[in-house]
């Protein structure tokens, strides 16, 4: 990779970022590896849940009290 490109999951880190969402609510998986990467470097926050519907809820109820985004992530199930 040069200097110039970036992951997806970089871009997608940055483009949150610039509009100052999260933290994420959510589960990982094998397939976000990259992303979770770029979130860990790039600083922003990652909580990991039990189960995809309290991530939902948590970044709902975040949505809420704060008036910024709220952002759940999921992987692919059985």
């Amino acid at each position: 990779m040069t200097v110039n490109e970036i992951t997806g999951g970089e871009g997608i880190v940055r483009m949150l970022l610039a509009h100052e969402a999260g933290p994420i609510f959510g589960m990982g998986g094998f397939q976000l590896l990259p992303f979770y990467d770029a979130a860990r470097r790039l600083g922003l926050d990652h909580h990991l849940i039990n189960d995809e519907r309290c991530g939902a809820f948590a970044a709902d109820a975040y949505a809420k009290v704060t008036g910024r985004v709220g952002l759940c992530d999921a992987t692919l199930g059985p």
